[in-house]
C-alpha cells in the first residue's frame, strides 16, 4: 500500500500559497483534522463535512466550504501530522479515487497494526452516529478519562511476584525472573515471542535474514517500547478502542501477558482488575463508536429511539456456552427482559 513521501517545508508553503486558503482557514482546518483523527480514529472527508456542519450549529466556527477540506487534505497528506490522509484506492484498490472519499486515519492505527485493523474498524463504525462535542476543536490525542488514569495507575503498581519467567509454550524454557518483586512501572520486558521477533528482524537468528531489516525493526520496537506497564496498557487500550480483538479475547491476551512476566492474581485482585477494565471501556471515547463512550451512546440511542428496547449482543464465548448447555438461553432472555433488554444472538 503506497503512501506519498513527506515534502519539504518550502514545498508545503508553496502548496498552501497556491491553494488560496487563508491563514485563518488553515489554522482552523489543522484543528479540525487533528480533532477528528483523535476522536474518531478514522473518518472520511465526506463525513468530516457533516461533523463540521453539526459543530457549527453548536458553537461559532470559521466559515469554510467543503472544497476547503478537500484542498487542505491534499496538502496535509504530504506534511507531518498525528494522522495520515489516504486516497480511497490506497485502502480499497477496487474503488475509484474521489476527494470526498479520502480517509483521515489516526497514525497509531496504521503504525501499530496491519491495515486489516482499519478495515474491521471501518465496518464496526457503520450506522453509528458521530459524537460531536462542543469542545471538539480542543482535542488532540485520545481523550484520557478519569477511569483510564485509574486503570493505568493500577497496572503500574502491579508487582511481578513469581520467581520465574514462564514460557507459555514450553515449561522447560522457564527461567529465573530478573524483576521479581518489582512494580510493572519499574522494568521493561519482552515476551519470548517478542524477543524472537526482535532477533529475527535484527538478523540475529541462525536461520533468519542475514541483514537487519531496520525499518521493520523500528516499527516493531515502537509497539513494545517503554515500561512493561506502558506496553501492557498501550496494547489493551488500542485493542479496545479499535476493536482489534473481541473484548473477551483481549482480556485473555492481557492476562496471559501479565502471567508470562510473573504477575500473579488472587481471585479478588482479578475481579478488581476486570472491574477497572470494564469501567475504563464503558467511559472511553472509542473509535469503534465514532467517539462515543458506550454508556453515553446507550443513553443517546434510547433518547433517539424511546420505543426501542436496548439490545444485548451475545459474544462468542457466551454463545458457545449456550450451545454446550452450560448456560440457559431462556434464563438469559428472562433476566434481560426483566431489566428492559432484549437478547440478540
Amino acid at each position: 500500500m503506497a503512501y506519498p513521501k513527506l515534502l519539504s517545508e518550502k514545498s508545503i508553503a508553496r502548496m498552501y500559497a497556491d491553494s488560496k486558503l487563508t491563514e485563518e482557514k488553515i489554522a482552523f482546518l489543522r484543528k479540525l483534522f487533528d480533532s477528528c483523527a483523535a476522536l474518531y480514529g478514522s473518518i472520511c472527508l465526506n463525513d468530516m463535512w457533516d461533523v463540521y456542519k453539526e459543530l457549527s450549529e453548536k458553537v461559532d466556527v470559521v466559515k469554510i466550504q467543503r472544497k476547503d477540506i478537500f484542498e487542505f487534505s491534499s496538502i496535509a497528506r504530504r506534511e507531518l501530522h498525528d494522522y495520515y490522509v489516504y486516497e480511497i484506492d490506497e485502502l480499497y484498490s477496487a474503488e475509484k479515487r474521489a476527494d470526498k472519499d479520502r480517509y483521515v486515519i489516526f497514525k497509531e492505527i496504521m503504525d501499530m497494526a496491519k491495515v486489516q485493523v482499519f478495515y474491521d474498524l471501518n465496518e464496526m463504525q457503520m450506522e453509528k452516529p458521530f459524537y460531536v462535542p462542543e469542545n471538539l476543536l480542543e482535542l488532540k490525542g485520545h481523550i484520557v478519562t478519569p477511569e483510564e488514569k485509574k486503570l493505568f495507575e493500577y497496572i503500574e503498581n502491579l508487582k511481578a511476584t513469581c520467581p520465574v519467567i514462564r514460557n507459555r509454550w514450553n515449561e522447560k524454557m522457564n527461567k529465573p525472573s530478573p524483576h521479581q518483586g518489582k512494580k510493572l512501572k519499574d522494568f521493561s520486558f519482552l515476551s519470548p515471542d517478542e524477543d524472537f521477533e526482535r532477533r529475527w528482524l535484527s538478523g540475529e537468528c541462525e536461520h533468519g535474514p542475514k541483514k537487519c531489516q531496520q525499518k521493520k525493526l523500528d516499527e516493531f520496537m515502537a509497539t513494545v517500547q517503554g515500561t512493561f506497564a506502558e506496553k501492557i496498557f498501550r496494547d489493551l487500550r488500542f485493542s479496545l478502542f479499535t476493536g482489534w480483538r473481541q473484548f473477551t479475547g483481549q482480556i485473555k491476551h492481557t492476562m496471559d501477558s501479565l502471567a508470562e512476566a510473573g504477575v500473579e492474581f488472587t481471585v479478588d485482585d482479578a475481579n478488581k482488575f476486570m472491574q477497572l477494565i470494564q469501567d475504563f471501556t464503558n467511559n472511553s471515547h472509542l473509535y469503534v463508536n465514532r467517539g462515543w463512550a458506550p454508556l453515553a451512546l446507550s443513553v443517546h440511542q434510547r433518547k433517539m429511539n424511546p420505543d426501542q428496547k436496548p439490545v444485548i449482543t451475545l459474544g462468542p464465548g457466551v454463545r458457545k456456552a449456550i450451545e454446550n448447555g452450560e448456560i440457559s438461553l431462556e434464563d438469559l432472555k428472562a433476566q434481560a427482559k426483566a431489566k428492559g433488554f432484549e437478547i440478540q444472538i
